[in-house]
């Protein structure tokens, strides 16, 4: 999800202007989390709410709100130094763009070797340290102990997708009307709502409540804004998803009404009712606590931001270090190499970091295959329903908007619609009576409860009855050809005309840079996960289908692109694909190395001659995919046979006591846009978002824009969301997954009574390199000029520093970083030489941490 950008609105300290509460929520928001519900796990930028800021004020102001560290210890990257992973020339470059005189330039050096355990430490923040503490220790209560379970129980029940058996709300009931019905009607009292001394406050609107309870609690208007932010952040988890549903219902299959200011009331008269209990109606507000112009305030949270200048040239030495390792390896190749034979195959692929290694041992393995990258939603964006969803749901980046849908329907008529659901009946209890439940409970609980002990001493990794995603056979198929120009109920149109099926197809061709010379076989590779202890299960799919299996988007894909009327249209466009070229649609299940082929029915025989040779050199792919995925993991098999690496890794997925069924994105750091030819035969351990772009093609710029404009969000949220969980994984990570139960299907929680965690799970990152995202970009300055002159609200990315930036021009291999100010050459000169191999296994050899980027040199 994203947000827009606002900004604070202060009260004077004369009290002029009066207090506005839907301006002060609309502020309030722009704070909190944009984390949608757990089954659309979108990655995105942490700290949204300070990109409009240089990434390290931005950082520094984050801090100085949430109460988070803002880099690593300092203590940590001077042992980065000292192994050779932050390097010399990085530390000069770092400094040399700090801006400091050539005085101050020696100091700065000599202090970056100085030992202090203390400098990453958060600093004094509004979370932790405002108004609202001071009171709440002053008044001696905890508030936060006392009326946040109650809320938490509250907000879970009433926004429960389908884990509780009753709902709570009634038909179309308000958050705020729902809490009122149960406070005064329910047999018994609902606590702490049933108290004398806010009873009659439940017949006011959410307004007057506010304001009535801030007066008591705050007592001055200048402070109303800084006591609602607190609170908020004192469970940023739920105020933040309960925001996201306000603004969006249709993120909930199970819509509810409910808002931020719905949530603040209830909150508010939970916490009078809990003070006033405690120490009575005459407590003490916090207008009238002693010294309150001591503590951080709202009003110059910007101004009183402090940057550990040291602490940022560190982190800059380090990402540049990494930066380097592979711009080295873009210096400019031998001219007069043979050229290559045409290929037996080709295959899209996401451009998923994760695929990055499978692509390079795709190559490896069969040097007829030619591999291309694109955004795994394959640029066919549609709402999708399958055959046994209750719901459509979108397959495409969150910052689309889909105007179609695409039905899926059974092969055989005479199918009962649950059949395909059957192998997993097993783990499903239907009879939900007393009795049975009762008896349920009691017998195979019991067997359950042995089995359990039994596992926690011998682990299996097989599921009852569960068949491989492999192993299920093709039994539906894709409405994709609009019969009818009516739209649906939602004013969505039910399938694609083959003028808007070759507009899609040809829009993919042209940003990839294939629009001539097709192989005879064209598989197009979508990616999903499957992992059984895994709540986060949609962060491991793809992020550019909202979080879903890129599976339907493969088979529309290849269905419209074999068609004889939409080749007919691209035809006439500039783009002949031969009648002998066929498509065909896959998914990589990237947990468990495993490939499927959809659709098989349709395949023609004269038409998949070389699918045999694919398919082998694929499967010899996906061996040594996961042999080099074990060496990450810390009882997997180091260098084992390649069939005893496969077995682990479909164990680790299988397996309900596994929390690292796959470590995903943990080592992302660079996203290339360019030709193979850039890339290939470089070894970027399995780090780098690759995404196929002709540079000639796009002689004025148009077709990197559209690449950027899915890029930057993508490539740059993942990226940003794994940075900042890394460095501080209590506030903007969601901690160990170890104690995490699922809540309401809408998140998970320390167990039952905490607050929605946000971020990501120590557990996927602790392996990562916190570096921001490098992209490359093969094509020259003016024309990335003019592109970046057409990108938006996006340009702030590049201009602010969230995400870096690199041209690499298309025929002298010449490299040139992007600031603000402008294009700044990149002197390779103290680089060294790029470290050479002559096949992965060698350099993965024995390694278990990040390897530098590699040069793959086949034997002669």
């Amino acid at each position: 999800m994203t947000a827009t950008h606002s900004h604070i609105h202060h009260v004077s300290p004369t009290g002029e202007v009066p207090f506005n509460l839907d301006n002060a929520i609309d502020a309030i928001a722009h704070w909190l989390p944009t984390q949608g519900p757990i089954k659309d796990f979108i990655h995105h930028n942490t700290l949204h709410a300070v990109q409009h800021h240089p990434f390290h004020k931005g950082v520094a102001i984050a801090a100085k709100v949430f109460g988070a560290r803002s880099y690593l210890p300092l203590a940590d990257y001077q042992n980065l130094y000292r192994e050779g992973r932050i390097k010399d020339f990085a530390v000069d470059w770092a400094i040399a763009h700090s801006d400091c005189s050539d005085k101050g330039a020696e100091a700065l050096r000599e202090r970056l070797f100085i030992a202090d355990d203390t400098v990453h430490y958060p600093p004094v923040s509004l979370a932790n340290h405002g108004i609202r503490n001071r009171w709440l220790t002053h008044v001696e209560v905890d508030l936060n102990s006392l009326v946040q379970p109650i809320m938490f129980r509250l907000l879970a029940n009433f926004l429960d997708q389908g884990i509780s058996r009753w709902t709570m709300p009634k038909p179309n009931e308000s958050f705020w009307d729902c809490i009122r019905r149960l406070a005064q009607n329910s047999f018994l009292p609902l606590y702490p709502f049933h108290e004398a001394s806010v009873r009659d406050l439940l017949d006011l609107d959410p307004d007057a409540v506010i304001l009535t309870c801030l007066q008591k609690i705050v007592g001055t208007e200048t402070l109303y804004e800084q006591y609602l932010l607190e609170m908020l952040l004192a469970h940023p988890g739920w105020a933040g998803m309960v925001r996201l549903i306000e603004l969006d219902p249709k993120i909930l299959l199970e819509r509810r009404q409910i808002s931020l200011k719905e949530l603040i009331a209830v909150e508010l008269v939970a916490e009078l009712a809990t003070i006033q209990k405690r120490r009575g109606g005459d407590f003490v507000c916090i207008a009238k606590l002693p010294n309150l112009t001591e503590l951080p305030l709202l009003s110059d949270y910007e101004e009183k931001i402090t940057t550990p200048l040291h602490l940022i040239v560190w982190h800059e030495a380090m990402e540049f270090s990494l930066h380097a390792e592979f711009l080295a390896a873009l210096k400019p190749r031998p001219i007069g190499e043979a050229e290559k034979p045409k290929p037996i195959a080709q295959a899209f692929f996401c451009i998923d970091d994760r695929e990055c290694s499978l692509r390079r041992h795709l190559e490896e393995t069969h040097d007829g295959i030619e591999t291309f990258g694109a955004a795994g939603f394959f640029g066919i964006d549609f709402l999708y329903q399958g055959f046994d969803d209750a719901y459509p749901v979108a397959q495409c980046p969150n910052i689309i908007n889909p105007k179609h849908l695409v039905m899926e329907s059974n092969l055989a008529e005479d199918v009962p619609k649950n059949s395909v659901a059957d192998s997993f009946s097993a783990l499903h209890i239907k009879p939900h009576s007393l009795l049975r439940g009762w008896l349920f409970t009691q017998v195979l609980g019991i067997g359950y409860a042995a089995r359990m002990i039994w596992e926690v001493f011998r682990p299996g990794s097989q599921l009852l009855k569960i068949k491989k995603l492999s192993e299920v056979d093709a039994h539906t198929h894709l409405h994709l050809l609009r019969e009818s120009d009516e739209p649906t109920e939602d004013g969505k149109m039910l399938g694609f005309s083959f003028t808007e099926m070759a507009d899609k197809i040809e829009g993919l061709l042209r940003n990839i840079g294939l629009t001539k010379d097709f192989a005879p076989l064209v598989v197009v590779v979508a990616h999903g996960s499957s992992s059984t202890n895994n709540p986060h299960f949609a962060a491991y799919d793809c992020g550019a289908c909202s979080g879903k299996p890129g599976a339907p988007n493969a088979r529309a894909f290849a269905w419209m692109a074999n068609h004889g009327n939409v080749r007919a249209i691209l035809s006439e466009r500039g783009i002949s694909i031969p009648d002998q070229t066929y498509f065909i649609p896959a998914l990589h299940n990237t947990s468990r190395d495993e490939i499927t082929y959809f659709d098989k029915h349709l395949f023609p025989e004269a038409a998949i001659y070389n699918l045999p040779a694919f398919q082998q050199a694929m499967q010899e792919a996906l061996d040594k995919n996961a042999q080099e995925r074990c060496r990450w993991f810390e009882l997997g098999p180091q260098s084992a046979p390649y069939d005893i690496a496969h077995e682990h890794v479909i164990s680790r997925a299988t397996s309900i006591f596994e929390p690292r069924p796959e470590l995903n994105h943990s080592n992302n750091l660079y996203s290339i846009v360019g030709r193979r030819s850039l890339t290939e035969g470089l070894f970027l351990d399995r780090r780098a978002f690759l995404h196929s772009y002709n540079p000639d093609s796009d002689p004025d710029g148009t077709l990197i824009v559209k690449i950027l404009s899915a890029v930057i969000p993508v490539c740059g949220g993942i990226n940003l969301e794994y940075l900042f969980s890394r460095i501080d994984n209590s506030v903007y990570g969601a901690g160990t997954k170890l104690p995490h139960n699922v809540i309401g299907l809408l998140g998970v929680a320390n167990g039952v009574e905490g607050d929605l965690r946000t971020g990501l799970p120590s557990q996927m990152i602790e392996v990562h390199e916190p570096a921001r995202l490098l992209i490359v970009i093969e094509q020259t300055t003016n024309i990335l000029d003019q592109a970046f002159a057409k990108l938006g609200e996006l340009t702030e990315w590049l201009d602010n520093g969230w995400v870096r930036l690199v041209s690499c021009h298309p025929v002298s291999r010449e490299l040139f970083y992007y600031f603000s100010t402008g294009w700044e050459a990149v002197d390779l000169s103290m680089m060294g030489e790029v470290p050479a191999e002559v096949c992965s296994e060698a350099i993965t050899a024995g390694q278990k941490a990040t390897i530098p980027v590699h040069q793959l040199r086949r034997a002669s």
